[in-house]
């Protein structure tokens, strides 16, 4: 189940001096939980071929636009509240 972020607009960070480290907000890195590529309802999925650039984080479920780095939303299967 997914839930929007937007009214806030919460964007994650990156770890210093390391653009390609994403750092959430729950404070999941790559190398802890890690981030995955996911639908826009959070579920994990292959990047394939029309594939809308989302990951999600393994840790609390938030939704990432990769491009952006916008929190769009949380599956709430690993929620830890926005």
């Amino acid at each position: 189940m997914l839930r929007s972020a937007k009214q806030d607009q919460v964007y994650i960070t990156h770890e210093e001096g390391n653009e390609e480290a994403w750092v959430c907000i729950c404070g999941n890195t790559p190398s802890e939980d890690g981030f995955y590529p996911c639908d826009k309802d959070g579920n994990e999925i292959e990047p394939v071929e029309g594939w809308e650039g989302l990951y999600v984080c393994d840790r609390c479920g938030r939704i990432i636009d990769q491009k952006s780095l916008e929190v769009v939303g949380q599956n709430q299967a690993n929620e830890i509240p926005l």
